[in-house]
C-alpha cells in the first residue's frame, strides 16, 4: 500500500502519509482508506503530505471526499508540510479555502485541541 497511517499519542487523531505521487494510480487507494476510517468512526484525519511532490485531480478529488462526512461528525480532514507544487494546485483550484493547511502534522493534530 502506498499509504502509511498511524494514531496521533492520544489516539484521536489519524494521520496519513501520502507518497510521492498522488494521481489517478493510487488516489482510488486514499478514497477507500478514508472511507474504511470513516466508516470505523475516525473524523479527525490529517493527511500529511510532506512526501508528495506531485498532486492530480484524482489525488485532489480523494483528499476532499470525505470532508462533508467528517465535518458533520464534529470532525475534519486537514493537510499537514504541504510541498510548493501541490499548494500552488491546491491555490488554483480554491481548495486552500476549504481545508486548512499547516507546517507540520504535529500542528494541524494539534489544531483539533484536546
Amino acid at each position: 500500500m502506498d499509504f502509511k497511517t498511524e494514531q496521533s499519542a492520544d489516539g484521536t487523531v489519524l494521520i496519513i502519509q501520502t507518497p510521492r505521487r498522488l494521481t489517478t494510480e493510487n488516489a482510488d487507494g486514499l478514497k477507500k482508506l478514508l472511507k474504511n476510517y470513516v466508516d470505523e468512526g475516525h473524523f479527525k484525519i490529517v493527511i500529511n503530505l510532506a512526501g508528495t511532490e506531485y498532486l492530480d485531480s484524482s489525488g485532489l478529488g480523494a483528499i476532499v471526499s470525505k470532508i462533508a462526512q467528517t465535518r458533520s461528525n464534529n470532525g475534519d480532514i486537514r493537510l499537514a508540510s504541504v510541498q510548493e507544487y501541490v499548494l500552488n494546485l491546491l491555490e488554483l483550484t480554491h481548495i486552500n479555502q476549504i481545508v486548512k493547511l499547516f507546517d507540520t502534522p504535529e500542528q494541524a493534530v494539534a489544531s483539533f485541541g484536546g
